[in-house]
């Protein structure tokens, strides 16, 4: 199992619609708005690094992501 924090910087004002859309799918085990250089901590999981990939991919496609930052926990 892969599992990651995803930082992300959001347009002004999406971050709770972001967090709420984001917070119903299966691998988002936490989500969090935050104040300071990013707007969202999200804690996901996945069973591999590709669909890792996938995610952050289709996460960075969305037209209210400015930047997203990857960080993969050690187990």
């Amino acid at each position: 199992m892969i599992r990651a924090y995803l930082l992300v910087i959001t347009k002004p004002g999406s971050e709770s619609r972001i967090a709420n859309k984001f917070l119903k799918l299966p691998e988002v085990k936490d989500i969090e708005v935050v104040y300071g250089d990013y707007d969202i901590v999200m804690k996901v999981e996945f069973s591999n690094m590709d669909k890792l990939s996938e995610f952050v991919k289709n996460l960075r496609a969305l037209k209210d992501i400015k930047s997203t930052s990857t960080m993969i926990a050690m187990q």
